[in-house]
């Protein structure tokens, strides 16, 4: 393992496969002499001669046409477009011809070409270099294509993409190619084509996302988990063909999902993605989506530019519209369930011996923070009370009388350090608090499921955590 840049791990890769296979052409805009308008073919020049890194014309239309051909003739071409945006030139040779020509001769002649572009905005290039293009390619059946957001992706998927007998269309996001770090394996590995990669595992929600907007959504959810909420990132790696499977087999362990590109929103990407949630009925809550506005391209002001690409503030706060979203009656699957399903949660805390009083008001609080869990649960319906009435059961002396709204536990010293309360009919929340052992206690929330969420959970209990902390005297606050 070595770590590089991921415009390094493009260069890798077309140097050690130009070495491997000799039927491998790069040819583009510069990309002899120069090594390429961002160096990414920087050295093959000089390494395998004039014959093989070939400086093109200003011509998308005569690249894309000739990579067609020398792919039918045997070569195996890599073709340059220096900017996503001129690759709508190419169009007709990429949808019209490469990914028609094994159908429309029935398998008796493919076209194993390679095509590269660099997408995306943040790179100050106003509305002509700054494009994504990928719905409109995505949207060509006999096309692959593939984003990576990796160094070890870029090197991997774009040596398979050489490899494979089919048109094969490589987005790299310009922001990436020496913002992004990372460990890339030693000598000669690929990544198939067709198979995503869950990044972060989580199981509150569940954002599909790729190239930078990979990156901006593990931000997110790194911020996110501080909150309570637990997000699942996959990296969908390849845009056609998606894999179904992945995603599906997130979902259906989320039930919430959120969908991350930088293309604008009205036909984009993520509309496929949430149609495939949809039609697999998968979702507890309608699926968001985070893209740039529909306007006609990335403006030239800097500050219009960050204003309408999407960036891992704005990907938190779609997440956390997400977790508030209530579960429509339909998707709590409505056979009735005498039975309360049960979830918990546990947290530590700080707290002095006599803590009791105060446990109680951190615990209004947190329910006037999170009135779902100060609620009733019905097939018809959640109530979620105005007053919070506390049932309060401190052990076989003192056992709760009921008619609350929540049931605080409390057994003292006496009492198991760790233990999960039961949810009590009518209620959709109970809390433990355990012994007290050196200043610290662990907290157990347990929560009708039908009504409350793991993501709610963690949240609600940190708002018990703080609102507890911070009735603490000066002393043991400064104590720590």
């Amino acid at each position: 393992m070595r770590e590089l840049t991921i415009i390094e791990a493009v260069r890798e890769a077309l140097g050690e496969e130009m070495a491997r296979d000799e039927r491998v052409v790069v040819f583009g805009e510069d990309v002899g002499k120069l090594g390429g308008v961002f160096r990414a073919t920087d050295g093959l020049y000089e390494r395998f001669g004039a014959e093989r890194v070939i400086d093109m014309p200003m011509s998308e239309t005569a690249i894309a046409g000739i990579a067609v051909g020398m792919a039918m003739r045997g070569l195996r071409p890599v073709a340059e477009i220096q900017f996503a945006d001129f690759i709508h030139a190419c169009m007709d040779h990429l949808v019209g011809e490469a990914a028609k020509i094994r159908w429309r001769t029935g398998g008796d002649w493919s076209v194993p070409m390679v095509m590269r572009t660099a997408y995306g905005g943040g790179f100050r290039g106003g509305p002509y270099h700054s494009q994504s293009v990928e719905a409109y390619y995505a949207h060509a059946p006999g096309l692959k294509v593939v984003a990576p957001a990796t160094p070890a992706d870029a090197k991997g998927l774009l040596l398979a993409a050489i490899r494979d007998p089919d048109p094969v269309l490589v987005l790299e996001h310009k922001r990436t190619y020496r913002a992004i770090r990372g460990p890339v394996p030693d000598g000669d590995y690929v990544v198939p084509i067709g198979v995503a990669h869950v990044a972060r595992e989580g199981r509150d929600a569940t954002i599909l996302a790729y190239g930078m907007m990979l990156h901006e959504s593990l931000a997110a959810a790194e911020t996110l988990a501080a909150e309570g909420i637990d997000v699942e990132v996959v990296d969908l790696r390849t845009l056609l063909p998606l894999d179904r499977e992945t995603i599906l087999t997130s979902l259906r362990k989320t039930r919430r999902l959120c969908v991350v590109h930088e293309d604008t929103l009205t036909m984009g990407l993520g509309a496929e993605l949430c149609a495939i949630a949809a039609e697999a009925d998968v979702l507890d809550v309608p699926p968001v989506r985070v893209a740039m506005p529909d306007i006609p391209g990335i403006p030239v002001d800097d500050v219009l530019e960050d204003a309408v690409l999407p960036n891992r503030q704005t990907v938190h706060a779609a997440v956390v519209r997400l977790m508030d979203a209530r579960p429509s009656r339909a998707s709590a699957r409505a056979a009735y369930d005498p039975g309360i399903p049960q979830a918990s949660s546990t947290i530590e805390v700080a707290l002095p011996e006599e803590h009791l009083r105060r446990a109680v008001d951190a615990l209004v609080d947190a329910c006037r923070a999170f009135p779902r869990l100060n609620a009733t649960f019905s097939w018809t319906g959640i109530v979620e009370h105005d007053e919070v009435i506390v049932d309060l059961d401190l052990g076989p002396t003192a056992p709760a009388r009921g008619g609350g709204t929540i049931t605080l536990i409390d057994y003292g010293a006496s009492g198991a350090d760790l233990a999960v309360p039961f949810v009590r009919p009518g209620q959709t929340a109970a809390v433990r608090i355990g012994a007290v052992r050196g200043g610290r206690a662990f907290v157990t929330c347990a929560v009708d499921h039908r009504a409350v969420d793991g993501a709610l959970v963690g949240r609600f209990l940190a708002a018990f955590k703080a609102a507890l902390e911070r009735r603490r005297s000066p002393e043991a606050v400064r104590a720590g």
